[in-house]
C-alpha cells in the first residue's frame, strides 16, 4: 500500500513539473508539498489534504485554462480587426490603382493622339513651304519671262520708231541713196527684232521685205513709201497693245500668285508659330501628367504588395497562435486528467475522500 500511494505522489509530482516547464513559471507551492508528501509517503498521514491539494491543483488548472482561452479570444478578436482592416486596405487599393490605370491609359491616349497632330503639323509645314518655295520660285521665273517680252516689244517698237523715222526722211532719189545703208541696217535689226516676237503671231516678214526692196530701189515710189510708213504705224501700235496686253496679264496673274504666296505664308506662319508650339507644349503638359499619375499609382502598388504582405504576416502569425494555443489548452487537459487518474489510483488503493 505505502509503494502505491509513494508512486501516485511520484506521478503527480512529475505531470506538476512538466505543466509548469511548459509554461515557463516557476515551481508552484503544491509541486513542494506534493514533493514533502512523497517523502513521507511512508509513514502515516491525513490524505484528505492531499485531495485537498489536488482539487486546489486541478482547479489552478481549470483557472489557466479559463484565462488563456479568454485571452486567445480577445486575439481573436484583435484578430479579426486587423484582417479586416488590411483586407480593407487591399480592397481600396485596388480600386485606387484600377482607376489610376484608366486615367493614366486615357492621359496616354491623349498624349499619343496630340503626338499624331503634332506629327501632322510638322508635314503640312513642310508641305508648305516647300509649296511656298515652288510658288516663288514659279513668280520669279514668271517675273523674268514677262521683263524678258516686255522688252523684247520695247526694243522692237524703238526700231520701229527708227524706221519710221528714217523713212519720213526720204524725200527723193538723193535722199534715198544718202539713207540706203541705214535702210538696210533698220531693215535686219527689224528682222531680228520682229522674228523674237513672231510666237507672238506677228507677220513681219512683208514689212521686211517692202523696206529691202526701197533700199535697193534708185527712185523713191511715194505712194508705196507711204503704205510702208502706215503699215509700220500700224504695226507699232499693233505691238503697243500687245505689250500692254502682256503688262496687264501679268500685273492680274501676279497679284493671283502673291495672294496664294501670302495665304501660304500665313499658314506656315500659324503653323510654325502658333499651332506647333501650342502641341508641344499640350504634349509637355500631358507628359508631366503622365509622370505624376505613374508615380501615384506606383505609390499605390507598393502600398498594396505591404498591405498584402501585412494581411499574410498577420495570417501565418494567427495560425501559430492557434497552434501554441491548442498545444497549451491540450496541456492543461492532459494535467487534469492526470489529477483525475491519481484520485482513481487512490481509490484503487483503498483512500477515499472523507
Amino acid at each position: 500500500m505505502k509503494a502505491f500511494i509513494t508512486l501516485s505522489l511520484l506521478y503527480l509530482t512529475l505531470a506538476n513539473q512538466g505543466i509548469l516547464s511548459a509554461t515557463g513559471e516557476s515551481v508552484h507551492a503544491f509541486q513542494s508539498v506534493i514533493v514533502g508528501l512523497s517523502e513521507v509517503a511512508s509513514k502515516d498521514f491525513n490524505f484528505q489534504q492531499l485531495f485537498a491539494a489536488l482539487d486546489e491543483l486541478a482547479e489552478s488548472f481549470k483557472e489557466r485554462k479559463n484565462e488563456e482561452n479568454a485571452f486567445y479570444e480577445q486575439e481573436y478578436q484583435q484578430y479579426q480587426a486587423d484582417v479586416q482592416y488590411y483586407q480593407n486596405q487591399i480592397t481600396d487599393y485596388k480600386n485606387k490603382i484600377a482607376q489610376l490605370e484608366v486615367d493614366v491609359k486615357d492621359l496616354t491616349d491623349e498624349r499619343s493622339r496630340l503626338q499624331q497632330l503634332l506629327t501632322e503639323a510638322k508635314q503640312d509645314l513642310y508641305d508648305a513651304t516647300k509649296l511656298f518655295n515652288a510658288k516663288e520660285a514659279q513668280i520669279n521665273s514668271d517675273k523674268s519671262v514677262f521683263t524678258r517680252q516686255f522688252n523684247e516689244y520695247a526694243d522692237t517698237i524703238a526700231v520701229l520708231d527708227q524706221a519710221i523715222a528714217l523713212l519720213n526722211e526720204v524725200k527723193d532719189e538723193t535722199s534715198l541713196l544718202q539713207k540706203a545703208e541705214n535702210i538696210k541696217e533698220v531693215s535686219q535689226k527689224m528682222h531680228n527684232h520682229l522674228k523674237q516676237l513672231s510666237s507672238k503671231r506677228v507677220f513681219y516678214q512683208p514689212l521686211v521685205k517692202a523696206l529691202t526692196q526701197i533700199a535697193q530701189n534708185n527712185y523713191v515710189d511715194q505712194e508705196n513709201l507711204n503704205k510702208v510708213i502706215n503699215y509700220m504705224n500700224q504695226l507699232r501700235q499693233s505691238l503697243i497693245d500687245g505689250q500692254t496686253s502682256l503688262q496687264n496679264q501679268y500685273d492680274s496673274q501676279s497679284k493671283l500668285q502673291q495672294d496664294i504666296l501670302s495665304e501660304i505664308q500665313a499658314k506656315i506662319t500659324g503653323i510654325r508659330d502658333v499651332l506647333i508650339p501650342l502641341l508641344q507644349a499640350e504634349i509637355e503638359t500631358k507628359d508631366g501628367e503622365i509622370k505624376a499619375l505613374n508615380a501615384i499609382l506606383n505609390d499605390a502598388r507598393i502600398n498594396l504588395a505591404e498591405a498584402e504582405d501585412n494581411l499574410s504576416a498577420t495570417q501565418n502569425r494567427w495560425i501559430e497562435r492557434t497552434a501554441s494555443h491548442n498545444t497549451l489548452i491540450q496541456q492543461y487537459d492532459n494535467e487534469l486528467l492526470a489529477i483525475k487518474d491519481a484520485e482513481n489510483a487512490l481509490k484503487k488503493g483503498g483512500i477515499f475522500r472523507q
